[in-house]
């Protein structure tokens, strides 16, 4: 037998573990832990135990609790692996990089041979506002950790180099909340997502880009172009991929370049009928994967 298999198989044997003063690792906690690193969704080098398990109950039970909420009292609804793996595990499927790592302690992108960004004079003098500002483009794709409608993670596309469309959410998003979309200063938006890393990807065709942020824009704010809101978004997670209203915003991003590129991007329905925040990098297909820009 595989010596990986053998001692994956000894750490799911092993019993509640505890860490900290108070705080323990259930057995649950630990094989859905395990189950994403047998998956290969988490490296544990990148995402140990510990982190997860902070996650695991601060954030995505409760967000799964949200999530199932969606299901008629009839339906039996996924269970917490299952969602678990569809959201992958908060992950970004390129990097492996969770999107919820400390912002206080995370390495940033220039400290790769750094023991730690506590030797890195730049980590404590970077401005990431102004750093983000001067970065995104027409049609970057913004994903970020600010958890939405059951979900993980949110998502958001540049429609210029100044203004982002997004539908926003809220606390009605399980009946469905009117005119919900809207466009905001990437300033303002990055102010409001800012607690949670950014991660900026861009198309390496530039007028595929620009393609999908117009449409965006004219589908999802003003047929006619300007600053005045003429269409009203509901904000509704459903699974019919081509219906721009309702609507939610990682699904927006997505139909932006579906509906402008042929070929862009794989069918929607391989990766389930709901769109993903941190799964959108993996629908792109060559020549056009998103590169990844920055983290903010």
């Amino acid at each position: 037998m595989n010596i990986n298999v053998v001692l994956l198989t000894l750490f799911i044997c092993i019993k509640g573990q505890t860490f900290g003063q108070n705080a323990t690792i259930s057995d649950e906690t630990l094989n859905a832990y395990n189950f994403g690193v047998y998956r290969g969704i988490i490296d544990p080098n990148k995402y140990p135990l510990e982190l997860f398990a902070l996650h695991d109950r601060g954030i995505f039970r409760g967000t799964y609790q949200e999530y199932i909420t969606l299901y008629d009292e009839r339906d039996e609804p996924i269970s917490y692996q299952e969602w678990l793996v569809m959201n992958n595990y908060g992950m970004m499927p390129d990097t492996q990089e969770s999107l919820f790592k400390d912002k206080n302690i995370a390495r940033c992108d220039i400290c790769d041979y750094c023991d730690s960004c506590d030797d890195c004079d730049s980590c404590e003098s970077t401005d990431y506002k102004e750093l983000f500002q001067q970065t995104v483009k027409t049609g970057d794709i913004l994903i970020s950790g600010k958890s939405r409608g059951g979900l993980i993670g949110h998502a958001a596309l540049m429609v210029t180099n100044y203004w982002v469309i997004e539908m926003h959410g809220g606390r009605k998003w399980k009946k469905g909340i009117k005119s919900n979309n809207r466009l905001v200063s990437k300033k303002k938006w990055y102010k409001k997502n800012k607690s949670e890393w950014i991660t900026v990807y861009r198309c390496p065709d530039k007028q595929a880009a620009e393609r999908a942020a117009l449409w965006a824009d004219r589908n999802y704010f003003n047929p006619h172009g300007g600053q005045d809101k003429a269409i009203h978004i509901t904000y509704k997670i459903t699974p019919d991929f081509e219906c721009t209203n309702p609507s939610y915003s990682p699904k927006m991003v997505l139909q932006s370049y579906y509906f402008t590129t042929p070929g862009i991007i794989r069918d929607p329905s391989e990766h389930g009928a709901i769109i993903i925040p941190s799964a959108i990098p993996a629908y792109f297909l060559k020549p056009y994967t998103l590169r990844k820009i920055g983290k903010y």
